[in-house]
């Protein structure tokens, strides 16, 4: 191995202390800035072992701390070295590994303090947990346990040390539902509420405050006392945690149940060190399993391939200045919301209705005052930035625009009389983009005299938080207009996916594959939660009618429609999803009666003579086989460059679960697109980097 390899190294200094004697100061560190945090490989555990045999062998040693380099403690294993664990053998190897390893630091006969200074995640906290002491700084983020959300479970002694320090009830939090609630991470003083942290201080003297504990702690001038768990509420815990998972999971992975059943075993007294090894055991089920190798796959795609932005043009952008929106309503307001907060340059927001126009107003102030309160904001600073924003129903204000969004009803006339209005104001290298979910883009551009500034910039609801925007390349958009789009979703902290102007992009069109398949199993007398329940079994969040509820009855049959017009044989009409559509109920369930449908809804369905009703086999099979289907139809048409692509559309966009791994990967996974089609639909090579 190179001397120049990126891998953690445990550096060890020597402190000699006037009132605690000699210290062990140890510093986690990669060689490399925060852009690339502490991370644990073998090569990491190989020199922790190196640095503990050095401070083992100083007989003068009186206390260790442990740290890590400016901004990151560390983040957990090294994900890239998980494709090789591929047999259960290596997978209880790869976590009795770090077993032996924290073991080691556990066991010392001298007081170990973990002093968190940064990002503490996985095999990080596990290594904190593996000290006597902790220390958390107030600039310490995030921290968490996240493997569940990678279906795997913290597999370094987290199950076991964890309930323990907290008690069950919040290591249930920490490693269950924290992770299966969108993988929410903690602030420092949450981590330190929790009791994961003895003290909790503030960054600018954390490092010479948390040495001072360390030395209180090794000369007993200091001593600290932990309650030991309560363990009169563990059954309602316990149970309450295995609904989480069975709501967020319905069983497609095991990791959330192991996980659970570990942290029980921890309460209830179990031995450590047969808990640890149960640990292994369930990290050699884990590990190599479709679920997590599919997680791994997922947090490259959506966490770094995407960053790199896929098909992003090698062209300059055009600065922005200053911005617009033209359509207030709904998306639009939250859209100029964040606008304003990313970009804090002015911002116009145009409507033809003024009503409109002052909930717009409403909405953008009060996401500024929401974070004001929150204690993310100044309120100086809200004041200037409600300063910057112009309300209004003329065309003139929006001169000097360097990007301007249209946010209007799915029309094509008026998004084009839009445009229309919109280039009589602004300079030719504005860009112009449409928030469209199913309108072509290169229509839209068609009479424009320049309709090479146009590309589709496609927001998911609600905006603050779905990360995906579909960035649409027009017939004639420039490669200067589509570098501006990555750089615009880049600064509003999108996920930004390329794709070619086709009906309904990725996201809608794959989604509306997949549902349609579901929908059509009214006709055959199988009933809306029957169908729901059948597709949830795979993982997903939502059944199809829950996700219509969601999103919109009529809005998705108008996107239905679009791509029945385009693709008539893939995409049929479904007749009883027409007549929900045309009801005058928004949604499909009248929950206030429980999982039934509305009256209209269920009058609406027309079951075909002599159908018989599908298996929730059936269902899932015929929703699985019809978006794998699309997806090489898609791949074949050059929508997209790579098959990436559109699982990361699906992951971002839909919510798929990262242990199914977008549509692509779950087809190769479980055979269905060599079935299908005879190959894989991912391929060895990144077409997008090609």
């Amino acid at each position: 191995m190179s001397d120049n390899e990126i891998y953690t190294r445990f550096k060890l200094q020597w402190f000699e202390s006037p009132r605690a004697g000699r210290l062990a100061l140890v510093t986690m560190d990669n060689g490399e800035d925060h852009r690339k945090p502490n991370t644990f490989g073998r090569k990491a555990l190989e020199s922790l072992h190196a640095t503990l045999d050095e401070v083992e062998a100083a007989d003068d040693c009186k206390g260790l701390l442990l740290t890590g380099k400016p901004f990151i403690f560390a983040v957990g294993a090294d994900l890239n070295e998980f494709a090789h664990v591929d047999t259960p053998e290596k997978g209880r190897a790869a976590s009795s590994g770090g077993h032996e390893a924290f073991l080691r630091l556990h066991r010392l006969p001298f007081p170990t303090l973990a002093a968190i200074n940064g990002a503490a995640l996985g095999g990080g906290l596990e290594i904190a947990l593996a000290c006597d002491y902790r220390t958390l700084s107030t600039g310490a983020a995030p921290i968490a346990f996240s493997e569940v959300f990678l279906s795997i479970l913290p597999g370094w002694g987290g199950t076991q040390l964890a309930p323990r320090l907290i008690g069950a009830p919040n290591a249930l939090q920490v490693i269950i539902h924290n992770p299966l609630n969108q993988n929410r991470m903690l602030k420092p003083k949450e981590a330190f509420e929790l009791g994961l942290a003895d003290r909790l201080i503030a960054s600018v003297d954390f490092m010479d405050a948390s040495v001072a504990l360390l030395e209180r702690l090794v000369t007993g001038a200091e001593t600290i006392e932990r309650a030991i768990p309560s363990a009169d509420d563990l059954d309602e815990a316990l149970a309450n945690a295995r609904a989480f998972a069975d709501d967020k999971v319905h069983g497609a992975t095991n990791a959330p149940y192991h996980a659970i059943d570990l942290i029980e075993f921890a309460a209830r007294g179990g031995d450590l060190e047969e808990g640890l090894s149960r640990e292994a055991d369930a990290m050699a089920e884990l590990i190599p399993s479709r679920q997590a190798q599919a997680s791994v796959y997922s947090f490259n795609l959506t966490q770094q391939r995407v960053r790199r932005q896929p098909g992003k043009p090698d062209a300059q952008a055009r600065p922005v200045g200053k911005v617009a929106i033209v359509g207030s309503g709904l998306m639009g307001a939250q859209v100029g919301a964040l606008f304003l907060q990313r970009y804090e340059v002015p911002l116009v927001m145009k409507d033809i209705d003024e009503r409109v126009l002052a909930s717009a107003r409403e909405h953008i102030e009060g996401e500024l005052d929401k974070r004001v309160q929150r204690g993310r904001l100044d309120a100086g600073k809200a004041g200037f930035l409600k300063s910057l924003v112009t309300y209004t129903t003329d065309y003139a204000p929006l001169a000097g625009s360097d990007f301007v969004l249209e946010a209007s009803p799915e029309r094509m006339g008026i998004k084009q009389a839009i445009f229309a209005d919109v280039e009589a104001v602004v300079d030719e290298g504005a860009v112009l983009a449409t928030n469209t979910s199913s309108l072509s883009v290169s229509e839209m551009a068609a009479d424009l005299g320049h309709p090479e500034r146009v590309v589709g910039f496609h927001f998911f609801h609600p905006v603050a938080i779905m990360p995906l925007l579909e960035i649409v390349r027009a017939e004639q958009s420039s490669d200067e207009a589509l570098a501006t789009a990555f750089e615009v979703s880049k600064t509003l902290r999108k996920s930004g996916v390329l794709c070619k102007d086709t009906p309904a992009f990725i996201a809608n069109r794959l989604l509306m594959r997949f549902n349609g398949a579901a929908i059509a199993a009214l006709s055959n007398g199988n009933d809306f939660a029957e169908i729901d329940d059948a597709i949830k079994e795979l993982g997903l969040p939502m059944g199809p009618f829950e996700l219509l509820g969601f999103s919109g009855v009529k809005v998705a049959f108008h996107t239905a429609e679009t791509l029945h017009a385009a693709f008539p044989d893939r995409f049929p009409l479904d007749e009883t999803f027409r007549r929900i559509a045309e009801s005058d109920v928004e949604g499909i369930y009248d929950y206030a009666q429980g999982r039934v449908p509305y009256d209209e809804v269920a009058a609406a369905v027309v079951v075909e003579e002599g159908a018989e009703r599908l298996t929730g086999d059936q269902i899932r099979a015929q929703a699985l086989e019809a978006v794998a289907e699309e997806a090489k139809v898609m791949l074949d048409e050059g929508v997209v460059h790579d098959a990436r692509d559109l699982d990361t559309a699906l992951l971002l966009g839909a919510g798929w679960p990262f242990f199914m791994g977008g549509p692509c990967r779950y087809a190769d996974d479980t055979g269905l697109s060599e079935k299908l089609f005879g190959t894989r639909l991912v391929a060895a090579e990144d077409r997008a980097f090609a």
